[in-house]
């Protein structure tokens, strides 16, 4: 029988070779996905830990409570980006173009 050192080994290893092949794939720029997603559950993972032994939380309520908190920084983040955007929109100079048809030839 299979110790559970022995099939972590095996299951790691091959996590391992499947990173190698998609890294020289054509679809590396998908590790980077991979990457931010995984820093994006750490965040959510501290968050929850410093939330449950602060407030004695049970965890149901310290996973529900980090999510909300950080879907409510998110928010803000895109709102900023939304307002930079509109300002960056407004300070432009739009040249407006009236269409000449053929039949005012």
């Amino acid at each position: 029988m299979l110790t559970a050192n022995f099939a972590s080994i095996i299951g790691l290893s091959l996590i391992g070779i499947a990173l190698v092949a998609v890294f020289f794939s054509p679809f590396r720029h998908w590790l980077g996905f991979m990457c931010a997603g995984m820093a994006f559950w750490g965040i959510v993972e501290s968050i929850r830990l410093s939330l449950q032994y602060a407030f004695h939380l049970p965890m149901t309520y310290g996973y529900l409570t980090a999510l909300s908190l950080v879907m409510i920084g998110i928010t803000l983040l895109l709102l900023r980006a939304d307002r930079i955007a509109q300002k960056a929109l407004a300070n432009r100079r739009l040249i407006e173009h009236t269409p000449v048809y053929e039949e005012e030839l």
